[in-house]
C-alpha cells in the first residue's frame, strides 16, 4: 500500500474505529452513534479473538446493535459467527442476495476453506477453530434504506459487480462512504486494484451510483480512509484501472491460451509478495478464475468461436 503524503489513512473521524488494526485481510470498523452502534464487516476468522477484544474495548460496555455486511466473502465476514456468538442480539444487515448466499452449503464450504487457508498462513495453525456455521443476514436492505443510530444514520446502497450481493454504506451527516469492492480497492494516490468478479457493466453502474452520491470522504476496503480532496478522483481512478484490466484479460482470451495458461500469466503479473501478505494464494486463484469469466464475453475471438 502506498501512502498519501502527510496523511494517515487509519485516522478515522470521531465515532468511527478500526477494530482490526494490524491484522491481515479485510477490516472491521465500528460506528458509534448516540443511541445505537454498528460494525461494518467483521474481518477474517483467524483473528476473531483479537477483533472481539478490540470491539469490546471500543464499545465500553455498550451493546452491538447492527453488523453491516458489505458482501459474503470470507475475508469480510469470516469472524461473523464468532461476533454473533458474543453479541447474539446484534442484527446482521445485508442484501437479499447475500441472505441467499449464506443459505447455500457450497458457499459456506468455500468460506470455511478459504478461512482455513488464512488461519494456516496468518494464524496459529489450528484449522479446527475455523467455522462458517452461523453466518446469516437478519435484515435485508435496499437502495435508500436507512438505519438509525441516533446522531448518525446509515444509508444503504446496492452496488453489485464485485459480487451480486455487494452493499455500500454511507454514514450521515458525516458524509462518509464505505465503498464496496465493486468500485475497487484503493492502494495509494492514483492507484487501485479492481475486483470485478461478477459483472463489468454492473460495476460501472455501481461506480456511477457511488460517485453521484457525493460523499465527502471515502473509506476503501483493505486500505482505510482517503483524503477529502481525493473523493473527486477516487472513482475516475477505478474506472481507468477497470478499463485497463478489461483490455489485459480480453487480450489473454484472444491469445487463445488455456485457463491454466491464463492463470499462470495472471499469477506472474499480479500476485506479488506484498499481495500475499493480505491474501492467501488460494483466494487469489478463486478471484482470478472469476475475473477470467467476466471478461470472456468481451473477447471478439471467443465470441466468433462460440457462434
Amino acid at each position: 500500500m502506498n501512502e498519501f503524503p502527510g496523511y494517515d489513512r487509519r485516522e478515522y473521524p470521531e465515532g468511527i474505529y478500526n477494530v482490526t488494526e494490524g491484522q491481515r485481510g479485510a477490516d472491521a470498523t465500528l460506528i458509534i452513534g448516540s443511541s445505537a452502534t454498528a460494525l461494518y464487516d467483521c474481518g477474517m476468522a483467524y483473528a476473531y479473538r483479537e477483533t472481539i477484544q478490540s470491539l469490546k474495548e471500543k464499545l465500553g460496555g455498550r451493546p452491538l446493535d447492527y453488523i453491516l455486511v458489505s458482501h459474503t466473502h470470507y475475508d469480510h465476514i469470516g469472524a461473523l459467527p464468532y461476533i454473533l456468538d458474543e453479541y447474539p442480539d446484534a442484527k446482521a444487515v445485508g442484501s437479499e442476495y447475500g441472505r441467499y448466499v449464506f443459505t447455500r452449503p457450497g458457499a459456506r464450504k468455500l468460506i470455511k476453506k478459504l478461512g482455513i487457508a488464512a488461519e494456516m498462513q496468518y494464524g496459529t495453525g489450528h484449522p479446527e477453530i475455523i467455522k462458517s456455521e452461523g453466518v446469516r443476514i437478519d435484515i435485508v436492505c435496499h437502495d435508500g434504506d436507512e438505519i438509525d443510530l441516533g446522531d448518525k444514520r446509515i444509508v444503504c446502497l446496492e452496488t453489485p459487480g464485485h459480487t451480486n450481493c455487494c452493499m455500500s454504506f454511507a454514514v450521515e451527516p458525516d458524509g462518509i462512504l464505505f465503498a464496496s469492492e465493486s468500485t475497487g480497492v484503493c492502494t495509494g494516490p492514483g492507484e487501485c486494484n479492481t475486483a470485478i468478479l461478477k459483472d463489468y457493466d454492473e460495476a460501472m453502474d455501481s461506480m456511477r451510483k457511488c460517485r453521484d452520491y457525493g460523499a465527502k470522504r471515502i473509506i476503501s476496503a483493505h486500505y482505510g480512509i482517503t483524503p477529502e480532496w481525493y473523493s473527486k478522483e477516487y472513482f475516475d481512478v477505478f474506472r481507468k484501472a477497470a478499463e485497463e484490466e478489461k483490455e489485459y484479460v480480453t487480450g489473454l482470451w484472444e491469445e487463445g491460451l488455456s485457463e491454466e495458461e491464463m492463470l499462470e500469466r495472471a499469477s506472474r503479473d499480479a500476485f506479488s509478495e506484498e499481495r500475499a501478505g493480505n491474501q492467501p494464494y488460494e483466494a487469489f486463484l478463486e478471484n482470478t478464475k472469476a475475473i477470467l469469466k467476466v471478461y470472456r464475453k468481451y473477447a471478439k475471438v471467443v465470441k466468433e468461436r462460440d457462434r
